[in-house]
């Protein structure tokens, strides 16, 4: 009996350790996510993208675990808009909106998925993108569907900083524009 218990107490004490050690490094990397500084992003700036009544279906690291910031990680409904520099969701409860910088953008791809808030499959636009040095995944659905999304991973793609297209085309559009006069 005495040695079931001592296993049973080493088994215990391996998983709490195991618990302790994966707790620590969740918490660092909210730390990594949540202390990175945001640039400094105009919420007021010019609208290439308004949807009001936009659906957030939340934020997680890219490999799979939620963000702990109930802000981030929840589903809603909130006005969402993108600027040059980024994009902005305001939830309906009101608050600061959550900025994404264009800049920090990796990858935007079209999918249709299960919508738990909206209880069916709806065309979602998958963001990859990174802070603090983490990667992270967020989905979002606007009103008129696939048309709407399509609008915006353009736009995203045109002005992410890292191999942004409207960097690339410049120089042709120069010259077009110099063959035009």
């Amino acid at each position: 009996m005495r040695a079931f218990l001592i296993a049973a107490l080493a088994v215990l004490s391996s998983a709490a350790g195991l618990i302790l050690v994966r707790a620590r490094r969740l918490r660092a990397r909210h730390r990594a996510v949540f202390g990175a500084p945001l640039p400094d992003l105009e919420p007021a700036a010019e609208r290439l993208l308004d949807a009001p009544r936009a659906l957030y279906h939340g934020t997680r690291f890219a490999d799979g675990p939620p963000i702990l910031a109930a802000r981030w990680r929840e589903a809603c409904v909130g006005d969402l808009w993108c600027t040059a520099g980024g994009i902005f969701l305001r939830r309906e409860e009101g608050g600061e909106p959550l900025v994404i910088p264009l800049a920090w953008v990796e990858d935007a791809s079209l999918l249709r998925a299960h919508a738990p808030i909206a209880g069916t499959d709806l065309p979602m636009l998958r963001l990859r993108w990174r802070r603090g040095g983490e990667a992270l995944r967020t989905e979002l659905s606007l009103p008129g569907g696939m048309a709407n999304l399509e609008k915006l991973r353009r736009e995203i793609h045109l002005r992410q900083e890292r191999d942004a297209v409207a960097t690339a085309l410049s120089p042709f559009l120069e010259r077009a524009g110099e063959l035009g006069k």
